[in-house]
């Protein structure tokens, strides 16, 4: 996968922001008193549910706009009413009782809860945040136990060892582009995968002196 894809995914990781949904609400301009209050501290205000509702729930799809709105509604009729429009406005089929998008959704978390948890919740892991914003992934190759790894010319070539990978295969993902490849690895053995960008970052004996060289590096050329 291209470095630019890789880094953008990643800075999706570390700042917790979601890729264009369909529709958004506008948002209102705050007023001086809005601006005064900081969103954390409205977020902390909020009552169990709603702030669940925003934080695990919808955390990875919401747009910034329609958080901000969210954030300085007033009653808890008000943030009802705004759930309500914000899956309407996600609803492929409006005119019927299903709503496709909400339901996969919610399924896509309770899909990464169970199989991605490693002492947090699967929701809250590298795997977890890109299963859910972007569903399961169309190719998967898993080295689970890690162990004797052929690297592919791209990869510099060579045997080496692994710890315990992943490579998820995406034909097209949208706001990113075609053939996007995902590589998880579990360097703690405790099932905690993480995305990276550097390929190497799977490799066991990459500090090992003369352990797992490459062809160039066997060839005394790297």
């Amino acid at each position: 996968m291209n470095r630019t894809i890789r880094v953008f995914i990643l800075a999706l990781l570390t700042a917790g922001l979601a890729l264009p949904a369909l529709a958004q609400e506008q948002a209102k301009p705050p007023s001086k008193a809005d601006k005064q209050k900081s969103d954390s501290a409205r977020e902390k205000e909020l009552a169990t549910p709603y702030r669940k509702w925003l934080k695990e729930e919808v955390g990875y799809i919401i747009m910034d706009e329609e958080r901000a709105t969210f954030l300085r509604l007033n009653t808890n009729e008000e943030r009802e009413q705004f759930i309500e429009q914000f899956w309407l406005r996600r609803d492929p089929t409006p005119d019927t009782i299903e709503n496709e998008t909400k339901e996969e959704h919610y399924r896509r978390i309770a899909y990464a809860n169970e199989r991605f948890a490693s002492g947090i919740p699967g929701w809250k892991t590298d795997r977890g945040r890109i299963y859910t914003m972007w569903g399961p992934a169309d190719e998967v190759e898993s080295h689970p136990t890690g162990g004797s790894y052929q690297r592919p010319s791209e990869e510099g070539g060579g045997s080496t060892s692994t710890y315990a990978f992943e490579k998820w295969r995406y034909r097209y993902l949208e706001g990113i582009g075609n053939d996007v490849i995902l590589e998880f690895v579990d360097q703690s053995g405790s099932n905690e995968y993480r995305l990276e960008l550097d390929p190497s970052a799977k490799d066991a004996l990459l500090m090992i002196p003369n352990a797992g060289l490459t062809d160039l590096e066997a060839m005394g050329m790297a």
